[in-house]
């Protein structure tokens, strides 16, 4: 085997693992972007921020499971919408209060030095936090836009090309071999020089 044709195979090996590599990757964040919610009723969320470092990190997608107001407990990470934006952030659990005859919660950024600034109704939790994928978020916000769904369907486009045409390249390199080869060696017979068993 040539050096040339070595290295073909194993560049259209390579990008074959990619493209394997990629659909498994937007298969699994469409999993858990679009089944996982249907399944649980709870949403799945993608962190834009670092207050959970190094626990959760930015790009990691979170999957909150439902838990009852009763079920709280101190040191959980739980996701709240809050605010009149109604926006999501997850925090950690640091005290649960009593008042007025409600649940409120004070919560925490793991990264952050200062709990958040204000107590929050135990009403606003939408989960308590059951893992996170790390950098699976990147590929969810991508595949909730039309230029990311484009650009990941670009990238496995040019990868199957490119395993396509290495796949030409090597049929090319065997077949200028065969052509080399004398005849009777390409059918599996015996070269002999003529009048050297005489």
């Amino acid at each position: 085997m040539t050096v040339a044709l070595t290295a073909s195979m194993i560049a259209r090996r390579g990008l074959e693992l990619v493209l394997v590599a990629l659909i498994g990757v937007v298969f699994m964040a469409l999993v858990v972007a679009r089944v996982v919610p249907a399944v649980t009723g709870v949403p799945t969320f993608v962190v834009s921020g670092g207050s959970m470092d190094p626990i959760i990190r930015i790009g990691s997608v979170v999957i909150d499971e439902p838990v009852a107001v009763g079920k709280l407990a101190v040191g959980e990470v739980v996701s709240l919408k809050v605010g009149p934006q109604q926006a999501v952030f997850t925090h950690r659990i640091t005290r649960i209060v009593e008042r007025d005859g409600s649940v409120w919660i004070e919560t925490k950024g793991d990264a952050n030095r200062t709990i958040d600034p204000s107590l929050v109704p135990a009403s606003a939790v939408i989960g308590r936090v059951a893992f996170s994928v790390p950098l699976l978020g990147y590929v969810v916000q991508m595949l909730g836009t039309l230029s990311g769904l484009g650009l990941l369907l670009m990238l496995g486009v040019l990868t199957l090309v490119g395993a396509s045409a290495l796949d030409l390249v090597e049929e090319e390199i065997r077949d200028a071999r065969r052509r080399r080869l004398p005849v009777r060696a390409r059918l599996g017979e015996s070269w002999t020089e003529p009048g050297a068993l005489g």
